[in-house]
């Protein structure tokens, strides 16, 4: 881990976010999820965080909050030195915070070269993506992401013809290409067979260090293979945050979470 005397890449601050009440789906929204109340996390540069709780703790609210999509009610999200309070989900992205959902986005019918190519920060769009010419340095960068992946042998593959785990490798290799500071990847392993699942905690030890990653998963095994830091989260709130173990042993997690089977067995 980085020095904790020096500034971390990000910072939350007592994030609160209540869901809105109301009629028909606020309603539904507001008993389907805690919000998070008075979240505070600091990740250094480098660091691989595993974001884990059960379903309803607040997990993808906060990374909403984190990339814009939700504003908070009140506290404050700082990258890189920066107050994000003011910036558009674009703009958040451009300062380098990417971001991969649960499930994959990619265009089926084109190769998994030509998806990666759409996605480099110059583009401006699908035929603008297509029809240019890349220069050397672009073709390096997707060659070097396609490696990192896994996926050069299926450079020239159509992404709908790929299987469930490369599929979601090539999402991940679309955000790569950006060259974020900061990866947000909500359950990257879901639907992943053992021997997918054990590349993907391969390719996140590969990316340690260049990028930090906080990983949204519910695979504990997957997380003790990947993770620097645990956050837990329970009830819209943080539990407890440190090494896994020490996660692992903690009273209270032991008491509302986890039981007598530890963290690796829980769900």
């Amino acid at each position: 881990m980085a020095d904790s005397a020096a500034e971390p890449l990000l910072e939350l601050k007592g994030i609160t976010y209540r869901y809105p009440v109301g009629d028909g789906m606020r309603f539904w929204r507001r008993k389907k999820g805690a919000g998070v109340h008075q979240v505070s996390m600091r990740l250094e540069a480098g660091d691989i965080v595993g974001l884990i709780g059960p379903n309803g703790a607040g997990k993808t609210t906060l990374m909403d909050v984190i990339t814009g999509k939700t504003r908070a009610d009140s506290g404050t999200v700082r990258f890189d030195g920066n107050n994000l309070a003011d910036l558009t989900e674009h703009q958040i992205a451009e300062r380098g915070i990417g971001r991969k959902f649960q499930r994959p986005t990619v265009f089926p019918s084109m190769t998994a070269f030509e998806n990666l190519e759409l996605s480099l920060n110059e583009s401006k769009g699908v035929w603008h993506g297509l029809f240019r010419r890349l220069r050397p340095a672009q073709l390096e960068r997707i060659d070097e992401v396609l490696e990192a992946i896994g996926l050069v042998d299926e450079r020239e593959s159509r992404a709908g013809n790929l299987s469930h785990g490369q599929t979601q490798w090539l999402e991940i290799g679309m955000v790569l290409t950006q060259n974020p500071k900061l990866l947000l990847m909500d359950e990257p392993t879901a639907g992943m067979t053992e021997q997918e699942t054990q590349k993907t905690s391969e390719i996140f030890n590969r990316l340690k260090g260049e990028h930090t990653l906080v990983v949204v998963e519910h695979d504990m095994a997957f997380v003790r293979e990947i993770a620097d830091v645990i956050t837990l989260m329970h009830l819209g709130k943080t539990l407890a945050e440190g090494p896994m173990e020490t996660v692992e042993n903690d009273p209270k997690v032991r008491e509302v979470y986890l039981g007598s089977e530890g963290i690796t067995n829980a769900a």
